[in-house]
């Protein structure tokens, strides 16, 4: 990767929306608060996660995920965590205003192996990172997430 990439760094999200093709916009569809960072490194490697910030705690402790406490967790629950919380890493590669993901790690196990394109714009402190159109729930949206250089 160049010197000049305007992506290299820690981001922090801000907020994500979505827009759909009659120009209506959900503005927080990760809630109010969500939390999350992107990373991108100088050798061309990439990592990000994010969740809404609003997401309850489990209603039972788990000291981690591969414990047998996940099996007291009722499925509901373990659906809605699973829901709220978004996770992928690999490589990425720059051509203008697009940044490409080549996921080799992702929370949606169906990823894994695909690439992820995504325009930015940069201003300021802060990149907004777009989707392709993607059909959902019977039309075309994208979705705009804004992250802050931390």
């Amino acid at each position: 990767m160049s010197q000049e990439n305007p992506l290299l760094g820690t981001w922090s999200l801000v907020s994500a929306s979505a827009i759909y093709a009659d120009g209506s916009v959900t503005p927080e569809v990760y809630g109010a608060n969500p939390k999350g960072y992107i990373t991108y490194t100088a050798a061309g490697r990439m990592m990000v996660m994010f969740a809404r910030g609003d997401r309850p705690a489990l209603s039972k402790p788990v000291g981690s995920p591969l414990s047998s406490e996940m099996d007291a967790i009722p499925t509901e629950e373990l659906a809605r965590a699973f829901t709220s919380f978004s996770a992928y890493a690999g490589t990425y590669s720059i051509e203008g205003n697009t940044v490409t993901h080549r996921l080799e790690v992702a929370s949606i196990p169906n990823r894994v192996g695909t690439d992820l394109v995504r325009t930015f714009t940069i201003s300021g402190n802060r990149v907004t990172l777009r989707t392709a159109p993607t059909d959902q729930n019977g039309g075309l949206q994208v979705f705009d997430l804004v992250w802050e250089r931390v």
